[in-house]
């Protein structure tokens, strides 16, 4: 099943469980109904390359003062 078929099965049970009155199952997404980013989403994005790009400077700074002191 690929992923729009997943995500219509999600829409069609949704719809179901509101038509029947069932309680519905909790859950969080990071996205849109349409699979659109949300701007938490891509704030926790920018926010990880921020960290990733702070430990890849850190790293280089620690081998060439490594690579200095020989």
């Amino acid at each position: 099943m690929d992923d729009f078929e997943k995500r219509w099965q999600r829409i069609q049970d949704q719809l179901r469980i509101q038509m029947n009155g069932d309680e519905q199952p909790r859950f969080s997404s990071g996205r849109t109904l349409f699979g659109i980013r949300s701007a938490a989403e891509e704030k926790m994005d920018r926010f990880a390359r921020e960290i990733e790009d702070e430990m890849n400077r850190k790293r280089r700074a620690r081998e060439e003062g490594e690579r200095g002191a020989h």
